[in-house]
């Protein structure tokens, strides 16, 4: 017997339901789940790290504020035992990070993120608004400080996928006050998956986090490390060089610090973020 040619096999038929299906769960898929550690009672401090780096490197400073905040530190997707979204975005990791946030409440919780972390950050509470009553951003890239057209773009991901060693290294391999402590990040930010660092630093490059950063219904405090706001910089050139459009912006310059700030200065950070949080929770709106 042979097939009529005007109506689909079964075959065809259970073929296509069956990508029908798969997409309907990739769309309504929920947020990856991502691993976080809690300590302590009171108002709730949710700490993000940056590209590369785990959720206990805010231990330093965090414990510093014990005893008058509940501490939420919480691992950036791709990381430590969270998992990468696939795909990836800023706004699905986001999501992710605002699974977190929605269960703290909301008229006590302040979100620090640092580096990287912060452009999900801004990315959920931008989508979000309302779920906080405040952001620290500390050393947050939201674009790139010269235009760099697609072509360049392309080039230089095509490179790093070929030679992701040296790259990372050029990178990552000199964030710290000195040649022993970058050594250290660098070994640190070498578990991180290159899927991972690939990822993230792709996202950086096609999208523009001035965009989130413009939906926020929260104050923010702007927080960079002495590496990264030189001796005699002003503040606009230092928000600048990262990326932001609003260079007018009042910021704190942490002394002595570099990529690991919250290791390097943990009382300093720890006294910026405390007054901070005491402020915005104390505030009626």
């Amino acid at each position: 017997m042979h097939s009529n040619p005007g109506r689909p096999s079964i075959r065809r038929v259970a073929f296509v339901l069956a990508i029908a299906s798969l997409v309907a769960t990739l769309v309504h898929a929920g947020p990856v789940a991502l691993k976080t550690t809690e300590l302590g009672r009171g108002p709730t401090v949710v700490f993000v790290p940056g590209l590369g780096s785990s959720r206990t490197d805010w231990l330093p400073t965090a414990r510093k504020l014990l005893g008058r905040y509940r501490i939420v530190l919480v691992d950036l997707p791709g990381h430590g035992e969270s998992p990468l979204p696939d795909p990836f975005s800023f706004a699905i990791a986001g999501e992710a990070l605002d699974a977190v946030f929605a269960k703290q409440n909301p008229e006590s919780t302040i979100v620090v993120a640092h580096q990287m972390g912060g452009r999900p950050v801004l990315a959920a509470l931008a989508a979000h608004p309302g779920r906080v009553k405040g952001v620290v951003l500390i050393d947050v890239p939201v674009g790139l400080p010269i235009p760099i057209d697609d072509q360049q773009k392309k080039q230089f991901l095509d490179f790093m996928d070929q030679n992701y060693d040296m790259v990372a290294n050029r990178m990552f391999g000199n964030l710290g006050r000195d040649t022993t402590q970058s050594k250290a990040i660098y070994t640190a930010f070498s578990q991180t998956p290159a899927a991972t660092v690939k990822a993230f630093i792709r996202e950086a490059f096609y999208t523009d986090g001035n965009k989130d950063a413009k939906m926020l219904k929260i104050p923010a405090r702007f927080v960079f490390s002495s590496r990264i706001w030189k001796q005699g910089q002003t503040s606009g050139a230092t928000f600048k060089q990262y990326g932001w459009e609003d260079t007018t912006a009042a910021a704190v310059r942490v002394p002595e610090s570099a990529y690991w700030a919250m290791k390097d200065q943990p009382d300093t950070l720890a006294a910026i973020i405390g007054e901070f949080a005491a402020a915005r929770i104390a505030a009626k709106k």
